[in-house]
């Protein structure tokens, strides 16, 4: 989505405030500057949010930006440069947690029907994709973060529609015991980094399985490499 040059074609006639949250402020996350840039200039513009505007380009700079000064709003894809989609999903989990005021909204080029499935199930406020509208962004501010319900785009909810729902809200812990495996570690091994009880960690591994579909270690390793996709290269 090349949020600049579309960045004309958006105007509302009243301006919007995001919500104060236990935060202040808005956090725009994307590997991509003039994606970012983008993303700012609509929110001044189009959406009236005169709020101190910041902008990281990596998950880790969330985790830290977050840590010290935690946002109103969180604009954010699912993953940066050569960062992995879940890693995304996992620090999403753990914002939802630790920050349950915070607004959240995801904005990404990852259109995997099963993705979106786990996006939708993480409670983020609102959820888009990059080659979508400028308008869409908009949207999302007045309909979705001022509004109590999770807002999808419109080609969200297009490749959502012919898919079954089914309740895939993977836990934190669940998410953290995928990416230690995914990264080549065993049951064992995991326990030990998350200083957790093995049987702990396979409760974790098992109820995760069941809610993705997969009966086996096959089955999850066979399929369900989507979910250790890397983030493409960035822009500019």
């Amino acid at each position: 989505m090349n949020y600049v040059n579309n960045l004309n074609a958006v105007r509302v006639s009243s301006r919007i405030f995001p919500v104060r949250s236990e935060g202040e402020g808005v956090l725009i996350m994307d590997a991509c500057s003039v994606t970012a840039l983008g993303i700012k200039q609509i929110l001044m513009e189009s959406c009236g949010i005169s709020d101190a505007i910041n902008v990281v380009q990596t998950l880790a700079d969330i985790t830290s930006h977050v840590a010290s000064s935690p946002p109103a709003l969180l604009i954010m894809d699912i993953c940066g440069e050569n960062e992995l989609m879940l890693d995304g999903l996992r620090l999403l989990a753990h914002l939802r947690e630790t920050y349950p005021t915070m607004k959240v909204v995801i904005c990404t080029d990852f259109s995997d029907y099963r993705v979106l499935e786990l996006l939708v199930s993480s409670k983020a406020h609102g959820i888009l994709l990059k080659h979508e509208p400028a308008l869409a962004l908009t949207q999302c501010i007045t309909k979705g973060i001022l509004g109590s319900r999770q807002w999808l785009s419109p080609k969200v909810q297009q490749l959502l529609a012919k898919t079954t729902p089914k309740n895939t809200a993977l836990t934190a812990r669940e998410l953290d015991v995928l990416a230690c495996l995914f990264s080549g570690q065993s049951v064992s091994r995991v326990a030990q980094t998350l200083h957790r009880d093995i049987r702990t960690i396979s409760t974790h591994k098992r109820n995760a399985m069941m809610k993705l579909g997969f009966h086996n270690d096959s089955e999850l390793f066979a399929q369900g490499t989507w979910m250790a996709k890397v983030g493409p290269t960035a822009g500019l």
